[in-house]
């Protein structure tokens, strides 16, 4: 059963709600940037929005737009990846307990803080009742909610679903990870200024369907997550993932990396494109949307939109001044630690 990307809708650190990083993306000078959120009281009620921390009030906008762009009502799955969930509220509650001695709590904080509270609260406001469920992978939690999907397509118990990425950061865990390393982004830097990492959020909202339309982005032809993969393995999923879809590597017309320009992170991506994929072009798309722990479903937005548009813009594309045009498949490789995962697309 063929799966396609109906609609998209993303709201990050390029303009929100829009595509305009395509043809006038926005470049951004520091470790930590802001995201680029749109004016909530266009789409929520005030009732609503002031119950609703920043990261939830994107989840519901982007899943509604994501929806009314695909004219579908009601999906019949809800599945979200998250890397931290709502990690704002759960450390206002946590503050609370300290500063009040644990009396006079709101539990609006409470009921907010955990994880599966996106995929939850945008079934509640759809007044959806069909399949829920929120994956926690760090960052490889998107492609484990892209899995589930394409699972449930498969097994036919669903026609549609409402897959997204979302997270937030706050002051300590931007602070706590960076004493990790993970804000370094100074290798290779100095040769590529316009193409810095920066510590961001994600907020992307996919509709996942079996019927293609006039909105239809691409088509899934599936995704592949290893763990500890040798290099004989990674090579034979990817041959597997390619003759399932019944294409060959030289049938790929790019391979888009999570490159951020940290060591750590940058030469397990040089070293697996030099082994699998040496001769393709390489597209990253972090410098434009920043380092998260979801940031991997910005890339497939982005990924899918270039097959939508044909063509892969310059700004995208590594040690290229010249745009990639009549693209028809992409393949997308992350990792985060032990796990390492594939996921192609290709044009309708």
């Amino acid at each position: 059963m063929p799966v396609y990307i109906q609609s998209a809708t993303q709201i990050s650190a390029q303009q929100p709600l829009c595509d305009a990083w395509f043809e006038s993306p926005v470049y951004h000078d520091g470790k930590r940037i802001a995201t680029l959120d749109p004016h909530f009281a266009d789409y929520l009620s005030p009732l609503l929005s002031r119950r609703m921390c920043p990261l939830l009030k994107r989840a519901i906008v982007t899943a509604r737009l994501t929806l009314k762009k695909a004219g579908v009502e009601m999906p019949d799955a809800i599945i979200s990846g998250t890397g931290l969930g709502c990690i704002d509220n759960t450390e206002q509650f946590l503050h609370a307990i300290l500063e009040n001695g644990e009396q006079f709590l709101q539990p609006t904080y409470f009921m907010q803080s955990t994880h599966n509270i996106i995929s939850a609260l945008i079934a509640i406001d759809l007044k959806c009742h069909g399949y829920n469920n929120t994956y926690v992978h760090r960052a490889v939690s998107f492609e484990h909610a892209l899995m589930d999907a394409l699972l449930q397509f498969r097994q036919h118990r669903i026609r549609t679903a409402l897959v997204g990425g979302y997270d937030e950061l706050t002051d300590d865990y931007y602070i706590f990870l960076g004493r990790l390393g993970l804000w370094d982004f100074t290798y290779r830097a100095a040769t590529s200024p316009k193409r810095i990492c920066f510590a961001g959020e994600t907020a992307v909202s996919m509709l996942l369907g079996t019927e293609p339309n006039e909105q239809t982005l691409c088509e899934i032809n599936g995704v592949e997550v290893m763990h500890r993969p040798s290099d004989e393995q990674m090579r034979q999923t990817l041959d597997a993932l390619l003759n399932e879809a019944g294409c060959t590597l030289s049938d790929v017309d790019a391979v888009m990396v999570g490159i951020n320009n940290n060591a750590r992170n940058d030469t397990v991506y040089e070293t697996t494109l030099s082994r699998l994929f040496a001769n393709l072009p390489v597209i990253q798309y972090k410098h434009l949307f920043g380092q998260s722990f979801t940031a991997s479903a910005l890339g497939l937005y982005a990924a899918a939109t270039c097959l939508r548009k044909q063509c892969v813009p310059a700004h995208l594309l590594a040690g290229s001044e010249e745009p990639l045009r009549a693209v028809k498949r992409i393949l997308l490789y992350n990792h985060y630690h032990a796990s390492h995962t594939f996921t192609l697309l290709s044009q309708c």
